[in-house]
Formats: C-alpha cells, sequence, structure tokens
C-alpha cells in the first residue's frame, strides 16, 4: 500500500497555500509575508478577517497588536530636555514636528482612499510668538526662584522649643511643607523646562534656522503579552503618510473584500482627523463606534462599507446628541450603545429611538421620578416584546432602590419582587424593571437597572 505520509520536500500548491494562511490570524499573516515576500499574492488572494480595528491619530490597534507611530528627537548637542525624553521613551509625540521644531496640526491635502472626519480649525491654535514665550520664561524662573527661597528659609528656620507635644506636630507641619514645595518646584521645573523648548522654536523660526534634534518616525508594536518591537524610519514623510503606508500594506491590494467584527474611530479628534484607506477599499463591517458626531462619521465612511444599507449589529457611540438620532443608520442599528452627558438626557432619547435594544453606559446617578415617567412612556408608545433599555454603572443603590419603589408605586397592577417590578402590559407581555448590584474592579458597588419588555410569565 502507498505511503500516506505526505513528501515533507515538496511544496504546497497555491490553492493549498491559500487555505492553510487563511487558518493564520491577521497579524501573523502580516509578519509572515515581511519574513517571505514570496507569500504576498497567496496571502492577498485570501479573505482577510479582522476581530478589531480600532484607529486614532498616529496609530491603530488591529486584533490584540497596537500599531503606534511617533516622531523621536534628539538634541544634536547635549541631553535631551526632561520633556522629549519622556516623549521618546512613550513612542515620541503622536504630532507632526516642523523645521522649527513647532508640532504641526495642519492638515494635508486629500489624497485617493483619504476620508475627512473631522476638519481642522486653525482657530484652536494658539496665538503665540517669541515675546509671550519668552513672557512665560521669565514667569517660571521667578516662580522656581520664589519656590526654592522659600524651601531654604523653612529648612533654616530654628524648631519650636515649647513642650513635646507642640514640637512634633510643628515637625509634622514642617514635613507637609516641604513635601508641598519640592512637588512645587518639580513642577515649576518641568514648566520652566518647556517654555525653554519653547523659546527655542521660536528662536529657530525668526533666525530661519532647523532645529538643533535629529528626528525619526518610529513604529511600536506592542502585544496583549506585553512584547514590544520598535523599528525607526528617516523622517522623511508625515506621521499620516507613514500610517496610510501601514493600512495600505495590510489592507490594500486585496482580491476579497476584508471582514471587519468591530470597526472603531477612537481619536479625540481635537484638531481634524484624516482616515488614510488604500483607494478603492472596500470593508464588511459588523459593529461600528465613535467617540463623537455619529451621524457625521457614518454619513462619510459610507463610501468604504461593502454594505452600506444592512443594519449594524452594534452601534457605540459617544456624546451622544439628540440630533444624532435621526440618522437612519443610527435607528437600524440591532444595539445601540450611548454615552450621554446625564440621565435627563437619556429620556428624551428613550423616547426618540426606535431601537429595540439601548444601553446607556456609566449613567453614574439617575433621578426615580423620571425614570417613572420614562416608564411610563414606554408604555404609552406601545413598545413591543424584545424592547430592552439598560442603565449601567450607577454609583448609589438606595438611589436605583428608591426608583424601583417609584415605579411599583406609580403602577398599581405592578408586581413587586426582590429588585424587580413587573408591570402586566396587553397581548400577554410585561414590562420588567429589574436591578443588579456588582462589585467593579476596585471594590466599589455598582448597579445597572434594566427595562424589557417580556412575554408574560403564568402565575
Amino acid at each position: 500500500m502507498a505511503s500516506a505520509i505526505p513528501d515533507a520536500d515538496k511544496p504546497l500548491s497555491y490553492d493549498c497555500l491559500k487555505c492553510v494562511l487563511q487558518q493564520f490570524e491577521a497579524n501573523f499573516r502580516f509578519q509572515l509575508v515581511a519574513r517571505l515576500p514570496k507569500l504576498n499574492l497567496a496571502e492577498k488572494a485570501v479573505q482577510l478577517y479582522i476581530s478589531k480595528l480600532v484607529i486614532w491619530e498616529g496609530g491603530f490597534e488591529l486584533n490584540d497588536i497596537n500599531y503606534r507611530l511617533g516622531v523621536i528627537r534628539h538634541a544634536r548637542e547635549g541631553p535631551n530636555p526632561e520633556k522629549i525624553k519622556r516623549q521618546n521613551k512613550e513612542g515620541g509625540v503622536q504630532t507632526d514636528i516642523d523645521r522649527f521644531g513647532f508640532e504641526n496640526y495642519s492638515l494635508p491635502e486629500l489624497t485617493p482612499g483619504d476620508i475627512l472626519i473631522k476638519k481642522y480649525n486653525p482657530l484652536w491654535d494658539l496665538d503665540d510668538n517669541l515675546e509671550f514665550a519668552e513672557g512665560r520664561l521669565v514667569k517660571y524662573q521667578n516662580i522656581l526662584t520664589d519656590l526654592e527661597r522659600e524651601k531654604r528659609e523653612l529648612e533654616d528656620a530654628p524648631e519650636n522649643s515649647a513642650e513635646e507635644n507642640f514640637i512634633e506636630s510643628d515637625q509634622l507641619n514642617r514635613s507637609k511643607r516641604l513635601e508641598s514645595i519640592n512637588n512645587n518646584i518639580q513642577s515649576a521645573k518641568r514648566d520652566l523646562e518647556d517654555s525653554e523648548l519653547t523659546v527655542q522654536c521660536h528662536q529657530c523660526k525668526r533666525d530661519n534656522h532647523p532645529f538643533p534634534y535629529d528626528m525619526f518616525i518610529q513604529l511600536t508594536k506592542k502585544s496583549s503579552d506585553g512584547t514590544v518591537y520598535t523599528e525607526r524610519f528617516n523622517y522623511n514623510k508625515s506621521l499620516r503618510q507613514a500610517q496610510k503606508y501601514l493600512m495600505s500594506k495590510f489592507l490594500g491590494n486585496r482580491q476579497l473584500v476584508t471582514t471587519i467584527k468591530s470597526l472603531c474611530f477612537g481619536a479625540c479628534q481635537l484638531k481634524g482627523f484624516i482616515l488614510g484607506f488604500p483607494e478603492g477599499i472596500k470593508l464588511d463591517v459588523q459593529e461600528i463606534q465613535t467617540v463623537s458626531n455619529v451621524a457625521d462619521v457614518l454619513q462619510r465612511v459610507e463610501t468604504i462599507l461593502e454594505h452600506p444599507n444592512r443594519p449594524f449589529t452594534r452601534l457605540v457611540s459617544g456624546r451622544f446628541q439628540l440630533k444624532d438620532a435621526q440618522s437612519p443608520r443610527v435607528r437600524n442599528a440591532e444595539v445601540l450603545i450611548l454615552y450621554a452627558k446625564n440621565f435627563v438626557e437619556c429620556v428624551p432619547l428613550c423616547s426618540e429611538l426606535p431601537n429595540k435594544r439601548v444601553v446607556f453606559p456609566v449613567v453614574r446617578h439617575i433621578q426615580p421620578e423620571l425614570l417613572g415617567v420614562l416608564v411610563e412612556k414606554l408604555i404609552d408608545t406601545k413598545k413591543t416584546l424584545g424592547t430592552c433599555y439598560e442603565f449601567t454603572g450607577l454609583e448609589d443603590e438606595d438611589e436605583a432602590r428608591e426608583a424601583l419603589r417609584v415605579i411599583a408605586e406609580r403602577f398599581e397592577t405592578s408586581v413587586v419582587r426582590k429588585r424587580l417590578v413587573s408591570i402586566p402590559l396587553p397581548h400577554q407581555l410585561q414590562l420588567d424593571v429589574s436591578l443588579t448590584a456588582y462589585q467593579n474592579n476596585v471594590g466599589h458597588t455598582l448597579c445597572d437597572i434594566k427595562m424589557e419588555i417580556v412575554q408574560s410569565q403564568p402565575n
């Protein structure tokens, strides 16, 4: 009988190679192709599955690996200032640096594949110049001089020769004052050093001299197990160009649409944000998350979605506003997770949104009477089976219990159990309002309140 053992020296066929590559996690596939470039065509021909892709200015997180881009600076003469040392240790500053040493927040011209998420507003820039910077420098020099003098005077002051208990009290007060002064001195030194660096940048600009630092782009890859890999490149392109290059290297030129379970825009977007995707890319996205302006962001990214009309299985939004509730993509999402400013903002959102399941995380505090009003509105609008609202992260358990008591009193037909109030509804339905208490990872007791329409339970 012929041996069934495969020949170890015989290379895999192209189709077998694609089947093997498809079993590998995305980051491992990228690493494999980097070491074996001949696999690139086969890897690009196999569909790519990504569990989580979080994008922000200067980097992204793909599954369990964080890719961070930053500008590293090294003084050509003398040591680096402490601020630059700290930033270099963190992987570099995540903002481009211009030829005079200033951080440059302006956005470049859009290139094919780019999506403008938030415009750059020059009014956000500080109105600063050399005169103002030198004024701050003198101010912090004077603050530091005064603090050091105060420290010397306190250290040289004679100890109180009164009774023993007063001596101990005096020493304790002196120790606390010295600790406070030392902290203020360290803070003043940091402010002074920052001011010296800013003055240096303004002087370079005045004299049209380049910033006297060697600069590089550093890529820092950090995995969930703490493994860190760094690589440095010449600073001959912007951070945004470098980020787009990486995104294009991983996601570009693929024969099949890339599937992403969760796509998140995690940037603060304070001074403008561009998504640099490969030209013509299409992504099959199941869940999406953004920190703000969800309706506007969804409209802008629609061009890269393979299924622009398919409802998201989950949509997460920070700083959610009532105007965002009018977006069709928001209203069609299967699950909404919305971060509102406070509980008062949640009530009109519940009335406005048709979604069956809405979660409001980290609400912290509720108003019992207002929760009762929300229950009334939920019943009056005749919500259907499966409708569910959750308010999580409540910090006051007594307040949450009071809310259930108010609801029980408001509806005479309600059935009250421990941490549960059930209100009968037509068509063999009931509204359950339940309270769950638990401890978070630092030992604090928090509560969740859930309101859900379920089928009536037989008595």
